[in-house]
């Protein structure tokens, strides 16, 4: 395919999907840079939470919640069930739970131990703004009710 028949087939695909194209072409919502109007936020991802000791960032650029570490860890299906299973088996002789809560929740302790190395005995490690709207996006709570505060050393949210 030569130049020419290159920009008509790219002409005729604009004009077929104009939306995907303009998706294509400017990213997706997803991965913009989108500036956050919140001080305390530097990567542009935070939102206001109501407990402020979630209100933080995680003051990266660009935000951790685009980098494949945090992806593969925090948002991936498979790799949190497999950490509920090793979590539930470790603790308990229950079945593991596998609700949207179980897989926020084990999101938060691999984001901490990712980022910090481990857990301090008695001591709730927060999780980012940023990485919390990106866990809690994709694994929503059916009716949208979320406590506060989210940190790994927690059971629930």
């Amino acid at each position: 395919m030569n130049e020419q028949q290159m920009r008509q087939v790219l002409f005729q695909a604009v004009e077929a999907e104009p939306q995907i194209m303009k998706s294509f072409i400017q990213g997706s919502d997803e991965d913009t840079d989108s500036r956050s109007d919140i001080s305390w936020c530097s990567c542009g991802k935070c939102q206001r939470f109501n407990d402020p000791h979630t209100n933080i960032c995680c003051s990266q650029s660009p935000c951790i919640t685009l980098k494949p570490e945090f992806r593969n860890l925090c948002l991936r299906h498979d790799v949190l069930e497999v950490a509920n299973i090793l979590n539930w088996s470790f603790r308990t002789n229950l079945e593991p739970s596998f609700t949207p809560s179980s897989f926020r929740n084990h999101a938060y302790r691999n984001y901490v131990l990712w980022q910090c190395g481990g857990f301090e005995e008695g001591k709730r490690l927060p999780v980012p703004a940023c990485a919390t709207v990106a866990i809690r996006k994709r694994f929503p709570e059916p009716f949208g009710q979320y406590e506060d505060s989210c940190s790994a050393n927690s059971d629930s949210e």
